[in-house]
């Protein structure tokens, strides 16, 4: 037979505790970093870009559109948008004396094969005007004037 064995002295079996989540492991840390600078630079970049004149400018146009149902109107604000897009990018000496018939050559000439010669003719003598004489087609003059935008802008950062 077995001689018996005191087992008296024996403590009872330890179980280590769980890992604690603190302190964070040094990959966390730099994960987390990561992700706060990413999350901090997509903000600025956003608020860049959404500040960008041409941005702001198409913006205004497409809300413009949308919103402002009488069309005398609506062609009133945006040859004052137009305006405003080109003293923002020619300047104010030479764009501020344009008015009539000089302000719808500028609209043709600036950006050649955007808007048509009677859409610049209605845009121009619009705020001139008490009542407008013709039908419009706002969706065209709208597509138009985007297109107007975007190539003076493209036209300032080529050169």
């Amino acid at each position: 037979m077995t001689p018996e064995i005191d087992l008296s002295g024996l403590r009872d079996l330890h179980i280590p505790n769980a890992p604690a989540m603190w302190p964070l492991a040094t990959g966390w840390w730099v994960l987390l970093a990561a992700c706060l600078l990413l999350i901090i630079v997509s903000i600025v970049a956003y608020s860049i870009w959404h500040q960008r004149p041409e941005n702001y400018a198409l913006r205004k146009a497409q809300k413009m559109a949308n919103s402002i149902s009488d069309d005398l109107v609506y062609l009133k604000n945006i040859s004052q948008l137009l305006k405003r897009v080109s003293i923002a990018v020619y300047g104010r000496t030479k764009i501020a004396p344009l008015s009539d018939k000089t302000w719808q050559d500028f609209l043709l000439k600036e950006a050649p094969d955007t808007l048509t010669k009677n859409e610049a003719h209605l845009i121009s003598f619009a705020p001139y005007e008490q009542k407008l004489k013709t039908s419009l087609n706002r969706s065209q003059i709208a597509e138009h004037v985007e297109l107007w935008i975007k190539k003076v802008f493209k036209n300032k950062k080529s050169s």
